[in-house]
């Protein structure tokens, strides 16, 4: 059964989804990334932009291309996210999402990540709706707090 992980009081979304990549591609773990269309473009950006020695191998991924895709970080949109189990994507075995609906396809993953803005009260509120999903389901769900962590 899939393991929910949310992170809550995170400062920089976009940030932490690409700290979150590096961590997944350093253990050999291949990550699904699933936003909007602008996310997208700027995860792409900061993911280019790392240090030469943490380059991550990734993707920006079209519905078309879905098939094919062979990257061991992939960025997706929603309607590619809800078709994974149509694609190269299944062999993925973490999903990152940064919608504020849960994809169709995360249970065909070991693991989501879901993350949960420090300061946007609308995020947050649907961050709560997320959990509720997952947890009306059985999903074990596990919670890290940024704020307790220091960041």
């Amino acid at each position: 059964m899939t393991d929910v992980h949310f992170y809550f009081n995170v400062p920089d979304k976009l940030a932490l989804a690409c700290r979150l990549a590096r961590k997944a591609f350093m253990q050999g773990a291949p990550m699904v990334l699933t936003a909007n269309a602008a996310q997208l473009g700027q995860l792409d950006e900061m993911l280019w932009q790392m240090a030469p020695s943490d380059f991550l191998a990734h993707d920006y991924v079209a519905e078309q291309q879905a098939a094919t895709a062979q990257a061991p970080i992939q960025l997706r949109e929603a309607i590619a996210a809800n078709s994974l189990m149509h694609s190269s994507a299944r062999s993925a075995r973490l999903l990152l999402t940064l919608w504020e609906e849960v994809p169709a396809a995360f249970s065909h993953f070991e693991r989501v990540y879901e993350l949960v803005s420090a300061h946007d009260q609308a995020d947050r509120e649907q961050a709560r709706k997320r959990w509720r999903f997952y947890q009306q389901r059985g999903y074990a769900i596990h919670r890290h707090d940024l704020a307790q962590k220091g960041g």
